[in-house]
């Protein structure tokens, strides 16, 4: 049975932190964003993805990062999306302080990487698929060709590359998560819109 972690707000500071040293090394390399491993930015918050441990608690999370070092990030009130279970995916932006490493934001990208549809007025569905690689897959959806996803700052990044030979050029629309859980992605983005979508799969 997977053990499943609640975060609760109004928390102290961190407990422990480990293998900061790589983080550090991280944090200043030059690389370009892709999906759950957004560009590091020269500052006091920083964003890490890995996998959520079982010597996780209540309070506190566990997480192995890609770079394989163990974190432990005290989740003081911390909004987390989709809450969190062991061995998911998480994306956590990090705030350093003396005592170690607190969090203001978690999306779990474990549960974000599904098939989400709208149903529309007149019948038809509109779907949006994030998945795994990085890849984003529209249907019925003219105005927003997204080819690639990411995360930044905690929001959903959706781009749409330029294609040879079409007059539109690439774009990238951001996306406030405003409900992820296991049915339900309630985006809002830019215009001012809500976009409520179903999990398929």
């Amino acid at each position: 049975m997977r053990k499943i972690l609640y975060f609760l707000p109004l928390l102290a500071l961190l407990a422990a932190c480990q293998g900061q040293g790589k983080q550090d090394e991280a944090e200043n390399a030059d690389s370009a964003a892709v999906a759950g491993q957004p560009v590091a930015e020269p500052t006091n918050e920083n964003e890490v993805t890995g996998t959520v441990g079982d010597g996780s608690s209540m309070n506190v999370l566990e997480l192995v990062t890609d770079s394989l070092d163990t974190l432990y990030v005290e989740m003081a009130g911390a909004q987390v999306a989709g809450g969190v279970t062991v061995g998911d995916r998480v994306n956590v932006i990090c705030q350093k302080t003396d005592e170690g490493l607190t969090s203001s934001i978690a999306i779990n990208v474990s549960a974000l990487q599904h098939l989400w549809t709208q149903q529309q007025a007149d019948g038809t569905k509109r779907s949006l698929e994030i998945d795994p690689e990085g890849h984003a897959t529209t249907f019925n959806m003219p105005s927003a060709a997204y080819d690639r996803w990411s995360l930044r700052d905690g929001r959903l990044l959706l781009h749409a590359t330029k294609k040879a030979g079409v007059e539109t050029s690439g774009y990238t629309d951001t996306f406030d998560i405003m409900r992820l859980d296991q049915d339900t992605l309630v985006l809002f983005g830019a215009d001012d819109a809500e976009q409520v979508f179903g999990r398929e799969n």
